[in-house]
């Protein structure tokens, strides 16, 4: 209930603010679906599927609704925010998925300071660039931006030093951006409890997400600070007259692995990754995106710790015509349990998966509030704990499976 009304309260906030300033930017959107599926029991369900929807989430479904609140408190600092409903019974209906505070001091020479301080995703992707960090490419999010959505936030305050060579007749611009954090020390639980998934469904700020294996989930707070130590991430962006993009990010939580709370059903899971990326624009039709994230992720109050490494690529291609987007993406994914102290009591296995999908989508633009999208979508992957007997807290199905997904998404954004 605390969270609820906190989450209210923050809700009530916005408007007071949004009636209080004149320079608001306030939009919404609604989007439905027709899904189609023949998914194992979904990873959001606490199952071990890969997929949002599963067999048993067939038919006419919510895909979000949302809203998102830009307003500007003065010339050069501006309010961020976005609220989420799925539908899917999280903890509360209605939550943050972002809240923040943007200063952008006006820049007196070739350089120019920014700042955030707030709830706010790392700048990480580049294939998630529409407001309420959804994809304009695919309804679906590629594998690593799946996992971003889960598990990622940064609620503390960021740092970006812009090098402004394009305004000065340079054939480029440079970023360099630093960020302190806290509260993410659960980051790394479903990478290793569940393994890689695509969905659409970001976590939110005062959500819950399932971790541990069937037939006894667990629901784990998704935000919390254990140790009380701040963790950090640094990346550097640079873009060539706006045809190309070069990304990347290091990004550490320094969680400290003494610590544990039986609030959260969990303890803290150290996690540090690297990320590439790259987007080409050759012409105003085509996009090309393509990133790569590798890292590792370790749990536990005593050696010998679980470890676990984990990576993901994907290169996706859109096409852009009049009113329709055609968008085709390949997904690699792996991770792998590199030292258990519980072996014996899981089959003397250790966790991992492995895959790999196919996703196809088609957009149509009906003016400028409607669109449709169709999206299939194509997933083969092993998983270990699929296989493991179902007292030792797996499945016992095997481990390879095909899962498929069709959906029809109608939208309305004002």
């Amino acid at each position: 209930m605390g969270r609820l009304l906190a989450v209210i309260g923050a809700a009530g906030a916005l408007l007071l603010v949004r009636a209080a300033c004149a320079a608001t930017d306030f939009d919404w959107s609604v989007d439905l679906r027709a899904v189609s599926s023949d998914g194992t029991e979904s990873r959001l369900d606490g199952g071990l599927g890969k997929l949002r929807f599963d067999s048993a989430h067939d038919g006419l479904r919510l895909g979000e609704a949302r809203a998102g609140l830009r307003t500007d408190l003065t010339e050069t600092m501006r309010l961020n925010a976005e609220a989420v409903a799925y539908g899917d019974h999280d903890v509360n209906a209605v939550d943050l998925t972002e809240f923040y505070l943007d200063w952008r001091p006006i820049p007196h020479s070739i350089w120019r300071s920014r700042f955030k301080l707030g709830a706010f995703y790392p700048e990480i992707s580049l294939e998630n660039r529409m407001r309420g960090w959804g994809s304009p490419y695919t309804l679906t999010y590629s594998a690593i931006n799946t996992w971003v959505g889960e598990e990622l936030r940064t609620i503390g305050g960021e740092y970006s030093l812009d090098w402004l060579g394009r305004s000065n007749g340079h054939g480029f611009d440079v970023s360099f951006n630093a960020a302190a954090f806290g509260w993410n020390d659960p980051a790394g639980t479903v990478i290793a409890t569940r393994g890689w998934g695509l969905t659409d469904r970001q976590g939110t700020l005062f959500g819950r997400f399932a971790n541990g294996g069937q037939p006894y989930p667990q629901r784990t707070l998704f935000y919390d600070d254990l140790d009380k130590r701040a963790g950090y991430h640094a990346g550097i962006t640079a873009n060539y007259r706006g045809l190309l993009e070069l990304h990347a990010l290091h990004y550490d939580n320094r969680a400290d692995l003494a610590d544990a709370s039986s609030v959260i059903q969990d303890t803290t899971w150290q996690t540090y990754f690297d990320s590439l990326g790259a987007r080409w624009t050759p012409t105003a039709e085509l996009t090309l995106v393509s990133q790569w994230l590798h890292g590792r992720t370790l749990a536990g109050l005593g050696p010998p710790v679980n470890a676990w490494r984990f990576d993901s690529e994907f290169l996706l291609a859109s096409w852009l015509q009049g009113p329709m987007r055609y968008s085709a993406r390949y997904d690699r994914f792996a991770s792998q349990q590199t030292a258990s102290n519980f072996l014996a009591n899981v089959d003397n296995t250790y966790y991992g998966d492995r895959g790999h999908a196919w996703t196809l989508g088609a957009e149509r633009r009906f003016g400028e509030h409607w669109s449709a999208t169709l999206e299939g979508l194509e997933v083969h992957s092993w998983v270990a704990q699929r296989g493991i007997a179902s007292e030792y807290g797996g499945l016992g199905i095997p481990r390879n499976q095909r899962e498929r997904q069709w959906q029809l998404a109608l939208r309305y954004q004002h």
